[in-house]
């Protein structure tokens, strides 16, 4: 796993945005999935500025989401679907067949869980994928003891993930559930950049490098990855 550490937050963001326009400069009709959360969203801002500039073009590209709350939709505050589309999406001149993105109010997980694996399957793989790292190293919802072979895969939320859902809602929502991209689904992805930001999660981060993969910290389990970056700012690679 490479390591690329950045002075702080925009430098960070600057970068990661960079890798993506890079990606869409030598594949236009790139796939990308970009983590929803509060980690990417410099990223975000930085790809709508460039967009805006014409320093790159979207209109062949598409978007994959990476996760969503089971029971939470685009007017809940908080979903994965409201954060990006709000911070991203809606910025952004896209039509509707661009986007594939897990519908959290669905009625059928499984068969929303079908029907983001043909999409994947459609575009042959992820060209570049920006994961963001939780306090208990979950990626997407692959939550502590997640195996390492799952597709897109309902996931019963880690009580430190459902604890730290707060700061996205505003306030407690009875959320036990999501849905996710697999790791193995990550894993097939040609590019992958998981990103770090802040001093809170600068223990998550030395455990990611320093540690074995396995499945009790699920950010270990893609390090291996043969084109893996870990970016992060100063404060979040602290204890490297």
């Amino acid at each position: 796993m490479n390591i690329d550490i950045k002075q702080d937050y925009p430098e960070l963001c600057a970068a990661v945005a960079q890798q993506v326009i890079d990606c869409v400069a030598a594949k236009p009709d790139a796939l990308i999935c970009i983590a929803g959360g509060d980690t990417p969203l410099g990223v975000f801002a930085a790809l709508v500025e460039a967009s805006n500039d014409g320093r790159v073009d979207f209109s062949r590209a598409f978007f994959l989401g990476l996760d969503e709350w089971l029971g939470l939709g685009r007017d809940d505050k908080g979903s994965c679907r409201e954060m990006v589309w709000h911070h991203f999406f809606d910025k952004l001149p896209l039509r509707d067949e661009q986007i594939c993105f897990f519908d959290g109010l669905t009625n059928d997980p499984a068969a929303e869980c079908q029907r983001v694996d043909a999409f994947i399957a459609a575009h042959q793989q992820i060209d570049i994928v920006v994961l963001g790292i939780g306090m208990n190293g979950h990626i997407g919802f692959n939550e502590p003891g997640v195996s390492a072979e799952n597709t897109c895969h309902v996931v019963d939320l880690d009580p430190v993930t459902q604890a730290v859902s707060v700061k996205y809602f505003g306030e407690p929502r009875d959320v036990k559930q999501g849905i996710s991209l697999g790791i193995k689904t990550l894993r097939a992805a040609k590019r992958m950049i998981l990103m770090a930001s802040g001093e809170k999660k600068s223990a998550i981060v030395a455990k990611t490098v320093q540690t074995e993969s396995s499945s009790d910290i699920p950010s270990t389990l893609v390090k291996d990855h043969p084109n893996v970056t870990l970016m992060v700012d100063r404060a979040a690679g602290g204890q490297l």
